[in-house]
């Protein structure tokens, strides 16, 4: 009963327009029902957006490998020792884009790593030829890792940075290098101190601008509840702000192949993924509306019972993405006809959407 009356108290607060607290948040990932958070969220979203699931046509083009950060749950990054290191030319990176416009691709999600030898030019120059040749296509690039690394080794703000990525066909920023934003978890996990600090600060500069930009949160770590309330919590506020946030997505760790698999042997479960996917859910609530299933690294079954949960975009098709398979996890392609079927089972409407999730189609 003390359980039912809390979450009910939750449920009630949300109702009225006000946010949960830490409290609130770490009872949720710790003691809540599984099935009762699922049928908050659900109810939310159905407020937001019916019955509708959208899509991208998307396509990720990992550019390089090699990244000077080294994180520990990172299998996909390469040193300049490393035999298989690579990094795509500008007339590559066109060709690769090339082989999949058959498709109406409407979305790129381009980033890589951290390489020190690539200067600013080499990515204004790639934008301005893919706006040119792709016009419609949303340039949908870059983690903030890239771009602070970027900025530093220009010498230029990073406000002065995203200006010119934007004036070459920069579109919107992806949510990556979130991971879990308290520092002494960033730390342990391999990345620099203050970090999450980073990561909040840019994703600022970039919706200041009026640059749109997604948000993410990685669990399944070595991370605490109260860790992942703070993260959930820093994005709300941000996002309050400026509403420059399109989505988020949580998305679960995958040990294999990384020096953080040491310590965490096993991914997450489905019911750890839907935990995260309804308490984001009832947590941002009207102020983020899209929260997606991250079908990519959780297939295409628990994608659908993300929706069920309080997810209301299923993110992207996939076509030859390199980092997830990194970790040995077979992703495959998914192509927008298994995406629409899959929503239509739930008895879902799918729309697809653009880059800046505006409606091209509803089937």
């Amino acid at each position: 009963m003390l359980s039912f009356n809390k979450l009910e108290s939750i449920e009630k607060k949300v109702d009225n327009g006000e946010d949960p607290d830490i409290n609130d948040i770490i009872y949720m990932y710790d003691e809540a029902d599984l099935r009762d958070l699922g049928k908050i969220a659900r109810k939310i979203t159905d407020k937001i957006s019916g019955n509708r699931v959208s899509f991208v046509s998307n396509l990720i083009l990992n550019y390089t490998n090699i990244c000077n950060v080294r994180c520990k749950f990172c299998a996909f990054y390469r040193t300049d020792s490393d035999n298989d290191k690579y990094t795509l030319s500008e007339d590559e990176v066109i060709n690769e884009i090339g082989k999949y416009r058959p498709y109406g691709i409407r979305q790129l999600l381009i980033q890589g790593g951290v390489n020190p030898h690539l200067n600013l030019d080499y990515y204004t120059s790639l934008f301005s030829r893919i706006k040119r040749e792709f016009p419609e296509i949303g340039i949908h690039g870059l983690s903030t890792s890239e771009l602070h690394f970027i900025s530093i080794k220009s010498h230029i703000s990073v406000r002065d940075l995203l200006i010119k990525l934007r004036d070459s066909g920069l579109e919107t920023i992806p949510g990556a290098g979130a991971e879990i934003l308290d520092d002494n978890v960033r730390v342990r996990m391999g990345r620099p101190k203050n970090s999450g600090k980073e990561w909040l600060e840019i994703m600022e500069e970039a919706h200041k601008l009026g640059i749109k930009t997604s948000a993410t949160m990685m669990f399944g770590h070595i991370e605490t509840s109260e860790d992942k309330a703070n993260h959930l919590l820093s994005i709300l506020n941000l996002q309050k702000k400026y509403h420059g946030f399109l989505s988020f997505t949580p998305w679960n760790f995958e040990p294999v192949n990384t020096e953080l698999g040491n310590q965490i042997k096993y991914r997450s479960g489905g019911a750890d993924v839907l935990r995260n996917i309804a308490i984001s859910r009832i947590v941002f609530n009207n102020y983020l509306p899209v929260i997606q299933s991250s079908w990519l690294t959780n297939g295409i079954n628990m994608a659908q019972m993300a929706i069920l949960f309080g997810a209301n975009d299923w993110g992207g098709t996939i076509y030859d993405e390199k980092v997830i398979p990194a970790t040995g996890k077979n992703v495959g392609n998914l192509r927008s006809e298994m995406i629409i079927n899959s929503i239509k089972q739930l008895g879902m409407v799918p729309v697809e959407r653009d880059n800046l999730y505006r409606t091209v189609k509803i089937y």
